[in-house]
């Protein structure tokens, strides 16, 4: 729920209310980033919402609820079947999100190839990744190419690494000093990972670039 309201541009405590018909219909212009967040059509998410197409040019600034109706998205899981564009536009921004050219999803990611960099699905079997926002069964994309990959010392970034052999784990990293890299999954209670910045580049599969979640 925190990511869709994330890639819709909206607050999270205001979605759940929609999804718990605590809130009325949002107005057409909201609609259009929940239905960006969810990764659905325009058309899907007003017909949700029980409103016309045409209706909606005429009453652009405001949207009647209508009588007993609730707008129920997660009825529609996001659609991972490969029919997805390559690159997805994130709202508002000039960002855009890639995606993998297959669908095939690994439990596993081999360590990043400086010569040969992917971009690939991969299925989350941790579940301690709460704090970073990442549930078990999500699907993240990583990138192993360098751009992605670059640390900086003023923002942590989500990266995908083989700290123990046959397993690929998601963590938050940060470069700190003598030459260190910080690996965190963000619960205090969990004891952080130091690795040396060599040690590190071997266990490294990519950095975490999308994350999707079948909304159900």
């Amino acid at each position: 729920m925190r990511k869709v309201a994330l890639y819709a541009g909206i607050s999270a405590s205001y979605y759940s209310q929609i999804e718990n018909n605590k809130r009325q219909i949002p107005k057409p212009n909201t609609l259009r980033k929940i239905a960006k967040g969810l990764r659905i059509s325009e058309t899907q998410i007003f017909e949700l919402a029980n409103l016309i197409p045409d209706e909606l040019e005429e009453n652009k600034s405001s949207a009647e609820t209508p009588s007993g109706s609730r707008l129920n998205m997660m009825d529609h899981p996001l659609d991972l079947s490969g029919t997805a564009t390559p690159l997805i536009p994130i709202n508002d921004t000039q960002t855009k999100l890639r995606v993998p050219d297959n669908t095939e999803v690994f439990n596993k990611l081999p360590v990043r190839d400086a010569k040969e960099p992917v971009v690939a699905w991969l299925k989350v079997t941790d579940t301690n990744l709460m704090m970073l926002g990442i549930l078990q069964n999500d699907l993240v994309v990583v990138d192993s190419a360098k751009d992605a990959c670059q640390l900086s010392s003023e923002q942590a970034k989500l990266i995908a690494i083989n700290l123990r052999p046959g397993k690929t784990t998601i963590r938050r990293a940060l470069p700190v000093a003598d030459g260190q890299v910080l690996l965190t999954t963000g619960f205090p209670t969990e004891k952080s990972v130091f690795l040396p910045r060599d040690e590190f580049e071997t266990k490294l599969a990519g950095a975490v670039i999308n994350l999707y979640r079948d909304i159900r």
